[in-house]
């Protein structure tokens, strides 16, 4: 039943520049406290990188209202991937948490000071359930589906299973009648081709749209999806919609020859293809020089750059695009231009597995010359402080139905050692968890997310 009553924005006097913060909520109590009262006024909030972005009606809101705080240096990093934490942090504000909130729980030593009071006040608003705020991982990016969760219970907002995606499967079963009830009610709405990506990390701009479109009452209609969470479908302004890679990532893969621009809008050049190609420049910012482009292409709201090779490891690129080169095919209106400072991203390498001892998938594995397995990482790693080692890792024998005991768990630079009591029975099939939060990178604190047997699983030979 959709409880949406009167929001009480119980918040004082927040200061809009401060860290920027996350909430976690309960399953299916919520309030329903969601409603900005007319009569409450905020300090229009000044934000340097927002003014061309496609959600800045929405992140000025949200900033104003204090639910999604900036940067001190006056920015909002508005395609930065929020993380649990922050999402549920923003939800939580949104539904009257004030920063505060009395509680007996206690939550374990990997969860923030500055988070413990939100997730009490989720917990008890029924925007999550006490396990999932102790299991959260709250340092991962939030993804679609879970902020859909998270904002149904925090509204009270009826769930709904009529609804259709071309990768409904990969939407969790549990999670499918919440997607419904946003995508009903127009909060959150669906991609090219009826598809929902419910695993794809929410950005801080988008968060800013969801909660927008619950707080005001602007809801999309979802009668034609054909964009992702935009403020407005019929916005007749010509702006970019996504930018891939997108401004601020940290982890883009050095593999990548392709930066994409999307607009919200067909577009076309406003002269040829070689002038939009000359008025592109893409600059390895960590080397000082710029990268070769091969050739651009358009193709209906779509620019393609392609370079002539891949992106560098571990380099920082920004990418700067000439006003008046592209404009919107319909009306003419001129695409403003992109600086550097606006479109921004790295080749860090990312944190994971890189090999398995013995592989996955392998089938001629010697059981009795086993009596250890590796897991090696792309960095140092290290036990997460309070947790135990041993209880990471689960060896099971999937053909007898049993686990495997595990003697001895170690670490030995960038390997996880995995020491066994006994031999592997030959003839049978084996898989290897390694639990979530339980190891992180050396070097930058990087949770490890794990993997399930599923993704090691090997069989000894006959």
């Amino acid at each position: 039943m959709f409880k949406k009553s009167l929001f009480t924005l119980l918040l004082t006097m927040v200061l809009i520049l401060g860290i920027a913060a996350a909430s976690y909520a309960d399953p299916g109590k919520g309030k329903g406290n969601w409603k900005v009262k007319s009569q409450v006024k905020w300090k229009a909030v000044q934000l340097k990188d927002v003014n061309s972005h496609w959600a800045a009606q929405s992140i000025q809101a949200m900033c104003s209202y204090g639910i999604i705080l900036g940067y001190p240096d006056l920015t909002f990093r508005p395609n930065v991937p929020v993380t649990k934490y922050e999402a549920i942090m923003m939800i939580s504000r949104a539904a009257g948490f004030n920063g505060t909130f009395d509680s007996d729980r206690s939550w374990g030593s990997d969860v923030p000071s500055w988070m413990t009071d939100c997730l009490n006040f989720a917990v008890s608003e029924g925007i999550l359930t006490e396990d999932e705020a102790s299991d959260l991982n709250g340092l991962a990016p939030a993804k679609r589906y879970e902020v859909a969760v998270w904002a149904i219970r925090a509204i009270g907002l009826e769930q709904d299973n009529q609804f259709s995606f071309q990768d409904l499967d990969e939407i969790p079963y549990f999670a499918r009648p919440y997607v419904g009830g946003m995508y009903k009610h127009g909060y959150m709405i669906g991609y090219s081709g009826k598809y929902f990506q419910p695993n794809k990390p929410v950005t801080r701009a988008e968060m800013a749209t969801v909660l927008y479109r619950i707080l005001l009452e602007k809801p999309v209609d979802n009668d034609d999806d054909d964009s992702d969470d935009n403020d407005n479908n019929t916005v007749e302004e010509l702006k970019i919609n996504s930018l891939e890679p997108a401004d601020g990532s940290e982890y883009v893969d050095e593999d990548t020859d392709e930066l994409v621009v999307r607009f919200n809008m067909e577009v076309e050049a406003v002269k040829d293809l070689e002038s939009v190609l000359d008025g592109i420049i893409v600059r390895n910012v960590t080397d000082g020089e710029d990268v070769n482009i091969d050739e651009v292409f358009i193709e209906d709201e779509t620019l393609t750059i392609k370079l002539d090779e891949s992106l560098e490891r571990d380099k920082t690129y920004r990418v700067t695009i000439q006003e008046d080169l592209i404009e919107a095919k319909k009306s003419g209106e001129n695409f403003d231009g992109i600086s550097g400072s606006e479109w921004e991203f790295s080749t860090r390498e990312t944190f994971g597995i890189v090999s398995l001892t013995p592989e996955n998938d392998a089938d001629d594995v010697n059981g009795d010359d086993t009596l250890v397995l590796k897991a090696e990482f792309s960095g140092d790693i290290r036990v997460i402080p309070g947790k135990t080692l041993l209880n990471a890792v689960n060896v099971y024998n999937q053909s007898d139905d049993e686990d495997v005991d595990v003697v001895k768990v170690e670490i030995d630079g960038d390997t996880l050692v995995i020491t066994l009591k006994d031999p592997l029975e030959n003839g049978d099939t084996f898989e290897v968890t390694i639990k979530a939060d339980y190891l992180e990178e050396k070097s930058t604190g990087r949770n490890f997310e794990g993997i399930e047997g599923s993704d090691w699983t090997f069989s000894t030979e006959e």
